[in-house]
């Protein structure tokens, strides 16, 4: 809470973090949306500085230090593609999603 904090800096402290707890508390009822500090762009981004070229795929090396350094734990080091080293966007959005869905989690599922 406190990091997200920081990273958005609201103008109304507490406003935001009412709204991130009520955020919390529609996830855990749901079990769909955890807040979390990456989003969708920022992930996209991070995909993008491990594929400067434009490609469309990353390493299976480079996809598991990418979300062991987002804090993903936990996931399927052998994605599809990875047996030939080519992991697309759709597969790291989709497993670092779930990942970071778990890790952002703050109560028991």
């Amino acid at each position: 809470m406190t990091a997200m904090l920081i990273f958005g800096r609201p103008d109304e402290p507490k406003s935001y973090i009412i709204q991130q707890l009520e955020k919390l508390k529609i996830a855990k009822q749901s079990g769909m949306y955890f807040p979390c500090l990456f989003d969708e762009s920022n992930l996209n981004s991070v995909f993008g500085m491990l594929d400067p070229t434009k490609r469309g795929f990353i390493s299976r090396e480079q996809f598991v230090e990418a979300l062991t350094t987002l804090g993903v734990k936990n996931f399927d080091e052998y994605p599809p593609g990875s047996e030939v080293n080519k992991i697309t966007l759709d597969t790291f959005l989709r497993e670092s999603k779930q990942g970071l869905t778990k890790a952002s989690s703050t109560f028991r599922q």
